[in-house]
Parts: C-alpha cells; sequence; structure tokens
C-alpha cells in the first residue's frame, strides 16, 4: 500500500511538518518551486534547529503527486492559486489540504474559493492554528484545527496531522479558521508596533482583545461561526503570533517602531510577513462589506509611511469611547 505524502512548499512551516511527520510516512516529498531553490535548501531549513529525516526527498517535480496518498499545500498565500492550476490535473481522488494562511491575491477571495475553482470534485480543507514551526520540529506540545464542512475530509486529515505531541481538533466552520489564520497575523504586526515602542503588557491585552472583535466582525460578515474566533485559530493563534518573537509578524511590527522603513523592516526579517501581505486584501474585504477594522487600518498607514507608530497607537487610544 502507498504511504507516502507529498507536501507542497518547503518553507519553515512545510518543513517542520514534514520533520514532524515524518515517522508516520514510509517517504515523504518535500517540494520547493524549482531546482535552484531544492538545491540550496540542503539538508536544513536555517529556521529549524533539526535536519531533514532520511525519508524526506526534496524535489520540484509535481510528478510525485501520484505516488502520494495525500497532499498537503504549504506555500505563501500568492502562490496558491498557481500551484492549484499547475496540479489540478496530477491529483484525481487524492485527498488535498492546505496550511496556507491568508485571502488569494489574485481575487480578495478566502483560499477554499480558489481550491473550489480549481478543484471541483474535492472537498477543500484548511489546518491552521496556533503553531511556531520551531516548537512543532522541537516536539512541544501543541494543538491545532483541521478545517473542512466535509466530516470524512476533516476525520482523514486530522488522523494524518495529529502526532504524539501534535493534537488535531476538527472543525466544520473553514471560513471563520481562515479568516482567523490571516487577521491575526496583521494583529501581530500591530502587537510588534507596540512592544516595540515600549509598551507594556496592559497595551498588548487591550490589542488581543480589540483585536479578536475586529477578527470577529469580518469572519461573521463573511459567514463564519462567532464561536469559532473564541477557539484555537482564533483567539488561540491571535495570543500565540502576537506574544512570541518567534512570530515573523510580530518582529517585523518591532522593526517598524524603531522608524524603520517597510522595504528594510522586510528585508531584515528575510522570510515571508504574510501578515503585511494580507492587509491591503483584508482591508478591501472589509471595506466593502462596510467592516470597522481600526487596528488593521493603523497598521496599513504605518507600512505606507503616512503616519508614525506612536502616532498610530495614540490615534487608536483617542477613538471616540465606545460600547464593548
Amino acid at each position: 500500500m502507498n504511504n507516502s505524502l507529498t507536501i507542497i512548499g518547503a518553507g519553515a512551516w512545510g518543513s517542520a511538518l514534514a520533520i514532524a511527520l515524518s515517522h508516520k510516512f514510509d517517504k515523504i516529498f518535500l517540494l520547493t518551486k524549482d531546482k535552484a531553490s531544492s538545491d540550496a535548501l540542503g539538508k536544513q531549513h536555517s529556521a529549524l534547529s533539526k535536519p531533514y529525516n532520511q525519508n524526506i526527498f526534496i524535489g520540484y517535480s509535481y510528478e510525485v503527486i501520484s505516488h502520494s496518498k495525500a497532499v498537503l499545500i504549504a506555500t505563501p498565500s500568492s502562490a496558491f492559486g498557481s500551484v492549484l492550476k499547475n496540479i489540478k490535473d496530477n491529483v484525481n481522488d487524492i485527498p488535498i489540504a492546505w496550511v496556507t494562511k491568508g485571502f488569494d491575491p489574485e481575487t480578495a477571495n478566502l483560499l477554499h474559493e480558489t481550491f473550489n475553482h480549481y478543484l471541483t470534485g474535492h472537498h477543500p480543507c484548511v489546518i491552521s492554528g496556533p503553531t511556531f514551526a520551531a516548537e512543532i520540529v522541537e516536539e512541544k506540545p501543541a494543538a491545532i484545527v483541521v478545517a473542512s464542512k466535509d466530516k470524512k475530509t476533516r476525520d482523514y486529515w486530522s488522523d494524518i496531522i495529529q502526532t504524539e505531541t501534535l493534537r488535531a481538533y476538527t472543525n466544520s466552520d473553514i471560513v471563520g479558521v481562515q479568516v482567523g489564520g490571516s487577521v491575526k497575523n496583521i494583529l501581530a504586526i500591530a502587537a510588534g508596533i507596540a512592544s516595540g515602542l515600549g509598551f507594556g503588557a496592559n497595551t498588548q491585552a487591550a490589542l488581543i482583545t480589540r483585536g479578536l472583535a475586529e477578527m470577529t466582525r469580518l469572519g461573521v460578515a463573511l459567514g463564519a461561526d462567532k464561536v469559532t474566533f473564541q477557539g484555537l485559530s482564533g483567539l488561540g493563534d491571535l495570543v500565540l503570533t502576537c506574544s512570541d518573537d518567534l512570530s515573523r509578524n510580530r518582529r517585523f511590527g518591532k522593526e517598524l517602531a524603531n522608524n524603520i522603513s517597510t522595504d528594510d523592516a522586510l528585508k531584515n526579517i528575510n522570510a515571508t510577513v504574510e501578515g503585511f501581505k494580507a492587509l491591503k486584501l483584508v482591508l478591501k474585504v472589509a471595506r466593502s462589506n462596510q467592516i470597522e477594522m481600526p487596528i488593521c487600518e493603523q497598521v496599513l498607514l504605518v507600512t505606507e509611511g503616512k503616519t508614525t507608530p506612536k502616532e498610530a497607537v495614540t490615534e487608536l487610544l483617542l477613538r471616540k469611547p465606545s460600547q464593548e
């Protein structure tokens, strides 16, 4: 019986999952975008503390999908649509899920809508929640959410993703889980700005709580269940990403707080900052649904150089008092 898994995307998260799941599969095919990327990757991802196991095979050809029992997409959101377009003729009835965060930059749709466009015969499934790649590799206990409207699909993937140190929870609210996974990255930039300015725990608690309100408002407007945002993929992921410097988004915010330009801050992080990529898209969707997202709006103004980090926080505090 075929017991191989293909993971498309060999960034920190794709690499971490390959290592974490390698004991459950005979082979894991970890795919980069091209030969140069495969050659550059070497035997260990630079952001992780462990090398790739012997049964992880790094390559760039989608042909290996036909030798796999499942496919997991772990690319940035900007590559998600093109990956689906390239694999749609290879996958047949092979189950597919993704850990990609964000909205589709081509269409401003949630990724399950892009998925449905290319793969009409499959049930979309997203895996999200409070997990840092570096800690997953080190087998520090964590929990993660597997979301699909189809029970059989989410049960299948929760069985694949669960390990002795990674507990999988299932959820039918694929919209809510995706909104949480995208918006939390923007809010983590705000938390990084506040931290970089030297503000304390009070500020962080306020940002997380009011950020959760923004996230929930947007999600509910798009058809999500309000309760989802109180769970692992909402509040859980938000607390994690806002609270620890393993978060690239939070580190990016701290760079901005030091009055470093957006371009230089991105160079200093030297990895995908999904919150920055998602920022304009999320606000475009929010405005079209007439949803107020004041924290996200201020983050945008800071990244565009239209306000200083200090002015952004002051503006949020000076907003007209309102009922919680």
